[in-house]
């Protein structure tokens, strides 16, 4: 990549996200997947179903681009395990949507809160 383009890149993503770090990337990341499947559960409770499924939606999303954003390569069974936890989200959140079956949407958000939880500690002993 030219510097012009990295320059660039840079640019969009302090426009985008007010920062270039990644941790707090994944951070807000994690911190919306929570949010989401929260927000799924509860509209559920109130049998909003639709805008239940807009936030599977969201949340689906946001779990595919952590997905997406893993470094096999160099991650080794982190890497590997976290895979692994946001395809379960992914299955949680596609079950619900397709099928309105919401058996693993507790579980989907106790994994996302963990991982959150998790990164959280990463991120102050590192900050």
């Amino acid at each position: 990549m030219s510097i012009k383009n990295q320059k660039y890149k840079k640019n969009l993503n302090d426009q985008l996200l007010g920062t270039e770090d990644p941790k707090i990337i994944i951070y807000e990341l994690l911190n919306g997947l929570n949010n989401k499947l929260g927000d799924t559960l509860l509209c559920i409770e109130k049998g909003k179903n639709d805008d239940a499924k807009k936030n599977a939606l969201k949340a689906q999303n946001i779990a595919f681009a952590l997905r997406k954003a893993l470094d096999h390569k160099d991650g080794g069974d982190v890497a590997k395990n976290l895979d692994y936890l946001y395809a379960h989200i992914h299955v949680a959140t596609d079950k619900f949507i397709k099928n309105d079956s919401d058996k693993l949407l507790n579980s989907a958000l106790l994994v996302s809160s963990e991982i959150f939880s998790g990164w959280k500690g990463l991120v102050n002993k590192i900050a």
